[in-house]
């Protein structure tokens, strides 16, 4: 298609008023400046405060005595490479850290370039970018802590690129569930390695991720070839410039082998846990956990010196004193031992004429709870308490629905206790 414009014509902008230019310039949010290159003499072309520095961001400009003072010294070679950039007439842009008169840390930006109709002249500005820093570090913060998440959930995850179906990250129990080599020692594979469903099959359900999360069975198969059926959630997450697929996975049991290989994979999760907040946190992440409970506490019992020792995590016990001490009358524990309970369930602490019901849980807001003890050559030793701030969440609910994951994290806290003794 023919140009109207002759091509060696150049493109004409805007006529723009002189007035409009220079308001638009003092108006700009940063210092904006100019250097004439051959005598090295610096004009301001503003009168951006850029505080809290005023007068320090221009005399920070001109003097390399004064520079060395607020620069922060691992960051002065970066300062260094601006300005031989500047002496050759590059373009070029950095990042740096300096003191500040009132004894903060400012992040400023320094971006500059040739004029190229007046090559003797180099411009740029002097930008404050705390504010973006600050960003940047907020959405670093929340990457970190979503794969965090999924590092620390005691089910299997995965995550794999939306486009590509390429695994990015496997967490430890996925890892043995599907016999994959640990991210530090070997190549992720194609989701097809694992799946037996044909690929193109599930084009339709990648694409409605992003507003229909998809619950169903898949066929899977271990890379050593062992095929297996399990309970699949997908969902879409946004990661940095592209989308990954997180998925879910509970392997449907259809006979002990399976449960063992389940059991294998929570205690999996658990080896690399660095300490018990951390246990109590992937536990509450299992999913026949997280679906009926908000909260989960370990009781260590010590009833000949009439003592429980409390620990939890969980919204509502965000302000929970861990390890706050309390008398073993009229605890679970003691209803527990007292007749032989293998489990008990309160549905409405609300109701309910036991101490400790009125000293811990009611004041966190829990109102039904789920406690399962666990004994250390004939003693009640330690007691799990899955917690909900909702009454009758464990109305009818079969206590091994929780036996894996719970005698598993027992394991795992007898453990921690072994290496720390």
């Amino acid at each position: 298609m023919m140009s109207d414009t002759p091509l060696d014509e150049p493109r004409l902008c805007a006529s723009i008023p002189i007035e409009d230019i220079r308001s638009f310039l003092d108006d700009f949010p940063a210092l904006l400046w100019r250097i004439e290159i051959a005598r090295s003499r610096i004009e301001f072309l503003n009168d951006y405060p850029l505080q809290p520095l005023g007068d320090s961001a221009r005399l920070f400009l001109k003097n390399r005595a004064f520079r060395k003072q607020m620069l922060l010294p691992e960051d002065s070679h970066l300062l260094d490479k601006f300005l031989d950039a500047v002496s050759q007439g590059k373009t070029m842009a950095t990042v740096f850290r300096v003191h500040t008169p009132n004894d903060s840390i400012m992040w400023l930006k320094l971006t500059g370039a040739v004029n190229s109709s007046d090559p003797r002249y180099y411009y740029g500005y002097l930008l404050d970018v705390g504010d973006t820093v600050n960003v940047i570090r907020d959405i670093q913060r929340s990457e970190e802590a979503s794969r965090n998440r999924i590092d620390h959930v005691p089910t299997p995850i995965i995550l794999f690129n939306h486009q590509s179906l390429r695994l990015r990250q496997a967490n430890a129990a996925a890892c043995h569930l599907f016999g994959l080599p640990n991210a530090a020692t070997g190549r992720l594979p194609h989701f097809s390695e694992i799946s037996l469903h044909p690929v193109d099959n599930l084009g339709a359900i990648l694409n409605d991720l992003p507003t229909h999360p998809w619950n169903g069975v898949f066929e899977f198969s271990t890379t050593q070839g062992e095929p297996f059926r399990a309970e699949t959630e997908l969902r879409w997450v946004p990661w940095k410039q592209t989308a990954l697929v997180r998925m879910s996975v509970t392997p449907i049991s259809d006979n002990r082998k399976d449960e063992t290989k389940l059991s294998e994979n929570v205690r999996a999760a658990f080896e690399n846990a660095p300490d018990l907040s951390a246990m109590l946190g992937q536990a509450l992440e299992h999913p026949d956990i997280s679906k009926r409970c908000n909260a989960i506490m370990l009781s260590c019992i010590c009833a000949r010196n009439n003592v429980v020792q409390v620990y939890g995590t969980g919204a509502p016990l965000a302000n929970m004193a861990q390890g706050e001490k309390f008398s073993y009358r009229g605890t679970i524990a003691e209803d527990i031992a007292r007749f032989n309970l293998d489990h008990l369930v309160v549905d409405e602490t609300m109701d309910s004429i036991k101490p400790i019901d009125w000293a811990l849980f009611i004041p966190h807001g829990i109102h039904s709870y789920y406690a399962k003890p666990f004994y250390m050559d004939g003693e009640l030793q330690t007691v799990l308490i899955l917690c909900s701030t909702e009454p009758e969440r464990f109305v009818d609910v079969k206590p091994e629905r929780f036996d894996t994951i719970l005698s598993s994290l027992n394991e795992a806290i007898n453990a921690l206790r072994k290496k720390k003794s």
